[in-house]
């Protein structure tokens, strides 16, 4: 019995021996084993440009490189830009600036007699900026430039930001340290934690617009969110994967978009603009439209259904998605807003402030003229 147990022992392992030496063999010689040629392909081989800059000058020149992946020897490229008016691209890959705006130059090939092919967005501009060329390199304080889209953005997966976590008096000082935006806050529970995910647009100092949008979470309690309620950001774990697009309504009345925030994994996604707004409160010129991709789809709905109850309204699909609405399909939740916002109007205590300084600042100033024996000046001036 022994003896017949070894036997088949010893046949098992030479048949699989037997297997893997013919798979193997197939592979080496081209065989198809089961998984699909496209599909080999296309994660063997694909474009890949590269270049040392984002922005070329008008009438300047930038390099561009591809390389095809996967190939001992490569093919040929083929150049071509999507606007000759801003951007021509040579035979060889080099671009050259001819008028200010944004091209795509594209690369294809064709590799066992498939197509490929690669985008890379040149920005044609006046001038080189030595501080952005820094930015777009390096981060200070966190943030960062992007030619694309000439904007700033917080480098938000390694931030001295998320030690700050946020609670709801932080939105309320900001107005008088000149942040002026709107903001809505959607609350959910999922995982026994309390989460908030917040909006923001509108006006960030003086020099600066832009938009954000953050994911925060606390353990559940029955306790009411009040002002120094305090979330701490979302663990990476829960961190979903978000796109955002910032768009701003022009004097005329039409809308342009400013910048997009690509598609990846954040806790905290943002941009801003230089420029002013010209009303700060409310900022309804600014419309934020994106994407939220959660965890899981429970995540998603309750994420929705909290939409819902900041008077967001459903739409009947990702395609029609309009002013403050949203639609929720699986894990992912699309959304446009523009005029909700949770935002109190400090307009009057600002005026009022104002006031009070004002009066301040005239006693003080005809305290001083007669004190230096000018009173009668004073006088004068108001006779």
């Amino acid at each position: 019995m022994k003896n017949t147990l070894k036997k088949l022992g010893l046949f098992f392992i030479v048949l699989m021996l037997a297997v893997l030496s013919l798979t193997v063999s197939a592979s080496a010689a081209g065989i198809t084993t089961g998984i699909p040629e496209d599909f080999i392909n296309a994660q063997k081989y694909k474009i890949v440009i590269s270049a040392e800059d984002f922005n070329v000058k008008v009438r300047g020149k930038l390099q561009l490189e591809a390389e095809v992946t996967g190939v001992e020897v490569q093919p040929s490229i083929t150049w071509s830009s999507s606007n000759e008016d801003v951007a021509t691209v040579s035979s060889d890959g080099k671009v050259k600036g001819v008028s200010v705006g944004r091209s795509f130059i594209t690369a294809k090939a064709t590799v066992a007699g498939k197509q490929l092919e690669a985008v890379y967005a040149v920005n044609v501009v006046t001038s080189d900026n030595v501080i952005k060329n820094f930015l777009m390199k390096n981060q200070v304080l966190s943030y960062q430039y992007s030619y694309q889209d000439d904007y700033y953005y917080t480098n938000d997966k390694d931030c001295w930001q998320d030690a700050l976590g946020f609670a709801r008096i932080y939105d309320i000082a900001s107005p008088y340290i000149a942040l002026e935006y709107d903001y809505a806050r959607v609350f959910f529970e999922y995982d026994n934690q309390e989460f908030m995910v917040q909006l923001w647009k509108g006006q960030y100092g003086y020099i600066f617009y832009g938009g954000e949008i953050g994911i925060y979470h606390k353990k559940a309690d029955d306790r009411e969110t009040g002002y120094f309620t305090f979330f701490k950001t979302a663990d990476q774990k829960y961190w979903p994967k978000m796109e955002l697009t910032l768009y701003h309504q022009q004097i005329n009345g039409e809308w342009t978009r400013e910048f997009t925030r690509e598609y990846d994994y954040y806790w905290w996604c943002t941009g801003f603009k230089p420029g002013h707004l010209r009303q700060v409160e409310p900022a309804d010129e600014l419309r934020i439209v994106a994407r939220i991709t959660f965890n899981d789809k429970e995540m998603a709905t309750l994420f929705a259904n909290g939409l819902k109850d900041c008077n967001f309204t459903q739409a009947s699909s990702k395609d029609t998605v309009g002013l403050d609405q949203y639609y929720h399909q699986g894990r992912d939740v699309y959304l446009q807003w523009q005029n909700i916002s949770e935002a109190e109007s400090t307009m009057g205590i600002k005026i009022a402030a104002g006031s009070v300084f004002a009066i301040n600042l005239l006693g003080f100033i005809i305290g001083t003229l007669f004190s230096m024996g000018l009173g009668s000046l004073v006088f004068l001036f108001i006779l």
